[in-house]
């Protein structure tokens, strides 16, 4: 039982790292471009922790998500950016 458990967390960490790399750091990048005085951008090592945990606690549902990288980012900015804009009006 505990090699079952240690094999779904090595997925579950490597599945929340290569998430974070692939999905959140480049969607990082266009709020940068887009908005740059974002509140996520004034919370870096939050929003990495924040989306990383999530990403590991959703590790068997994440790689759709790397399926449609483009799709996921376009709308993970898109609604970021939605909630940035009513937090600063």
């Amino acid at each position: 039982m505990y090699e079952i458990l240690t094999y779904y967390a090595a997925f579950a960490l490597s599945g929340g790292i290569a998430c974070t790399w692939a999905l959140h750091r480049p969607s990082m990048y266009i709020v940068e471009e887009i908005r740059p005085t974002s509140i996520i951008l004034k919370h870096k090592t939050v929003s990495n922790l924040c989306f990383f945990t999530f990403a590991t606690v959703l590790a068997p549902l994440m790689p759709i998500c790397l399926m449609y990288h483009e799709h996921f980012i376009n709308t993970f900015v898109d609604n970021i950016l939605k909630i940035d804009s009513k937090n600063t009006s």
